[in-house]
């Protein structure tokens, strides 16, 4: 009897050794693995970068807003509302040359600081990806009209928080 090369090929096919498909579902699963990794990787560091970008869009409307409070009368400088905006950060910012002051002057009288002008804080914060050899800046800036204490009116008395 001759071997015949059809039949040879059916009886390999039929054969429960060869015809096991275990195999190729872990070749697929190797083969989608490292893009899965990456995207899971990449997920975590752009959370992180949002978490930054969140503290420092809160450190700086907490150091305007203390600018424009307590500076009303031009008597404080731009390493107070500096200092304020970095410890406001939640430790996102260490050094205050990444915050930036400056008083606008809305009267165009060029007199001192008063109400109706504004200070303007802005905070250009550069974020290092934790998995990826790249930077981004996390940039936020916030802008508040100074406000002055009116010593000529008293303040109202309230009930307060009585219960």
């Amino acid at each position: 009897m001759t071997p015949n090369k059809d039949t040879d090929r059916a009886e390999i096919r039929r054969h429960p050794r060869f015809s096991r498909e275990e195999g190729q579902a872990a070749l697929e699963f190797l083969l989608i693995l490292p893009v899965f990794i990456l995207i899971f990787l990449l997920l975590i560091d752009l959370s992180l970068m949002m978490y930054q970008y969140v503290s420092v869009s809160n450190a700086v409307r907490e150091g305007s807003r203390f600018g424009s409070v307590n500076c009303g009368d031009g008597a404080c400088t731009d390493s107070e509302v500096q200092n304020r905006t970095v410890s406001r950060s939640g430790g996102v910012l260490s050094d205050v040359n990444e915050v930036t002051v400056v008083w606008m002057d809305n009267n165009l009288d060029g007199s001192n600081r008063g109400r109706g002008d504004s200070v303007v804080v802005t905070v250009n914060h550069p974020y290092n990806f934790l998995f990826l050899p790249a930077t981004m800046p996390v940039v936020s800036c916030a802008d508040m009209r100074l406000e002055q204490s009116d010593q000529t009116l008293a303040l109202p008395s309230g009930a307060g928080c009585q219960g």
